[in-house]
């Protein structure tokens, strides 16, 4: 009577067993590892495209082929000579004044050339007379070596007694040099000449 219980008891114990084995091997086999990674194959970068960089002598043969200057010098009014006067005893006839100098750079027949334009006012004063002016200016392009080009002109202005301030503009376009790439600069201003002896 006692054998039969220890039986059943042992057939669970022995079934029990079998199941949790059964889902031991479940739980492993269905666990998904998957193959190892498949090292990348590197991936050749292409080469980006670049303009190709003209060297300096290029760049210089077509800048003159297009007329383009590679280097235009400075403008600049010289110390001293931007302003000029007249006066009827101690009452101001007239004064004109530069306030602006501006050049632009050309190649022309193989040569520099500049062009500059000077600007100015010029104000009445209460001694002023109405009259034209013939106002000095001189332009001059000085280099390492010492003056490549000077010139005076001369620009006609009017002044009206009890007037008001006009502006002018003078334009040299008559200067011609040999190419630089630097140490030249453009002076502007008026040139009255030697001063006046008493």
């Amino acid at each position: 009577m006692h054998t039969v219980p220890a039986i059943r008891s042992l057939l669970v114990a022995l079934f029990a067993a079998s199941l949790a084995a059964c889902n031991t091997m479940d739980r492993v086999q269905n666990t998904d590892l998957g193959p190892p990674a498949a090292a990348s194959e590197p991936v050749a970068a292409e080469p980006s495209a670049t303009p190709d960089q003209p060297d300096d002598a290029s760049a210089g043969m077509a800048a003159a082929q297009r007329g383009e200057a590679r280097f235009c010098p400075q403008a600049s009014i010289r110390e001293g000579t931007s302003t000029i006067q007249e006066k009827d005893g101690d009452a101001l006839d007239y004064q004109a004044v530069i306030v602006n100098a501006k050049r632009d750079c050309r190649i022309v027949g193989g040569k520099l050339k500049i062009t500059v334009g000077v600007e100015g006012r010029l104000m009445p004063g209460r001694a002023a007379k109405s009259r034209t002016l013939q106002l000095p200016i001189r332009v001059a392009v000085v280099g390492q070596e010492g003056v490549i080009y000077s010139n005076l002109g001369k620009i006609s202005v009017s002044v009206e007694k009890g007037g008001t301030a006009r502006s002018f503009r003078y334009v040299e376009d008559n200067i011609l040099i040999a190419p630089v790439i630097g140490g030249v600069i453009v002076y502007t201003g008026f040139d009255e000449g030697p001063p006046k002896q008493n």
